[in-house]
């Protein structure tokens, strides 16, 4: 019995061992990966500032590509890791559980003992024994037995404090492979998107300047006649506002939607149009964002709708989107996005990933388009009365609704 219990635990100690170097060397690859992946980053953010030329784009897309199946092979290493964590801590946890039974089987022996004897009087005790040595030696092993009792319960209490501290880091491992495990499908996703992008380049523009020119050109026209189209819409809609439904303008109200924060267009007048739209011609913020680059909800809040206007040709408005309404009286809509990860009527909190950036939509380049509107103003419908985008359902608000994000973002 006693070699068996010897060999069952030298076994255990080495899977432990085992699992432990498959989460170092996973570490490794990690860490390996995401300089990798920082690199690349590099390479597309001084492409981005580039250009906008056919070979810079199509470079974009190839970089892209290289990234995201870095990104893909990053996740699949914290999969696999976070496998290795879990196996080592559930069997931390069987060991802990087999050592508290242990411990709880010696005190509860202790305790009948001490229970028996002590019910035994000082005479009997001496009775019992042929000299009063004797009988003194039993004593001293009965308080022996106390004492050893005593460490067996704060052995005990240390044990179950350790097993607690195990589940609870078990949990969050669990919970943090479930996220591994949508964001792997979805950086697939992404990936696909990708490719069909660098396809579609290549055949409209067959591999010249000229046509890519040309479809840039086609496409902003586009995107301006929407503009004009949905703004003459949205000034005839006439939606009460109650201005105290809003949050005073203070910066910080809102996060950043994504990490690396860079502004390409900011709400207003722009130098390419004079026309107004509110308070300008551009109803939100655009920023730098490569395909792929993670897009995060501003503020905790309810998914409200989303959708996707490129499933009527010729629509050229925000592509794939999202639109979170928040309970201080905003709501915030994010365009142009390659991957949608939540549906209508989730609950998102502040940082939670939402989607992807893409190319969707109206977009002449990768970026994403954060709007944000006095929820009052915001209705989910189809634009009936548009030549171009009447099958298609998308937010559409009371011009007064549209709000400058930057009075509610942080600093830069």
């Amino acid at each position: 019995m006693l070699t068996l219990a010897l060999s069952t635990q030298s076994l255990f100690a080495a899977t432990i061992d085992e699992l432990r170097a498959s989460i170092e060397s996973g570490n490794q690859k990690i860490e390996q990966l995401t300089k990798e992946i920082e690199n690349l980053s590099s390479q597309l953010t001084l492409t981005a500032k580039q250009s906008q030329t056919l070979a810079n784009t199509l470079k974009q897309l190839d970089l892209t590509k290289k990234k995201l199946a870095a990104d893909i092979a990053l996740t699949a290493q914290r999969i696999k890791s976070t496998g290795s964590t879990i196996e080592e801590l559930a069997q931390g946890i069987a060991k802990a559980e087999a050592s508290i039974n242990t411990s709880t089987k010696i005190i509860k022996g202790n305790i009948q003992l001490i229970a028996e004897k002590e019910s035994e009087s000082l005479l009997e005790n001496l009775l019992k024994h042929k000299t009063i040595s004797d009988a003194w030696d039993y004593v001293s092993t009965l308080s022996d037995v106390e004492n050893s009792m005593r460490f067996h319960l704060a052995d005990l209490k240390d044990e179950r404090a350790d097993l607690s501290v195990k589940k609870d880091t078990l949990e969050g491992q669990k919970k943090n492979l479930v996220g591994y495990q949508k964001n792997l499908s979805d950086q697939k996703k992404v990936a696909d998107y990708n490719a069909s992008e660098t396809s579609k380049l290549l055949s409209t523009t067959k591999s010249k300047q000229a046509e890519y020119e040309k479809q840039l050109a086609l496409k902003q026209a586009q995107r301006e006649a929407f503009e004009r189209e949905m703004f003459d819409y949205e000034s005839q809609l006439k939606i009460a506002i109650d201005p105290s439904s809003i949050p005073t303008e203070r910066r910080g109200v809102l996060s950043w939607p994504v990490d690396n924060v860079y502004i390409t267009q900011y709400f207003g007048k722009t130098s390419s149009s004079g026309r107004l739209y509110t308070s300008g011609t551009h109803n939100g913020i655009d920023f730098r964002a490569t395909i792929g680059t993670p897009v995060k909800a501003t503020l905790s809040g309810t998914v409200q709708a989303t959708g996707d206007t490129d499933v009527q040709r010729g629509c050229y408005s925000y592509g794939r989107w999202v639109l979170i309404r928040h309970a201080n009286g905003l709501s915030s809509l994010y365009g142009h996005l390659s991957v949608i990860s939540v549906r209508a009527g989730d609950s998102v909190i502040t940082g939670d990933r939402i989607g992807y950036s893409g190319n969707t939509g109206y977009s002449t380049g990768p970026h994403l388009h954060l709007t944000v509107l006095a929820s009052q103003g915001v209705r989910v419908e189809k634009f009936a009365n548009s030549k171009n985008c009447k099958n298609v359902v998308l937010p559409l608000a009371d011009v007064h609704a549209y709000l400058d994000p930057s009075a509610y973002l942080p600093k830069l």
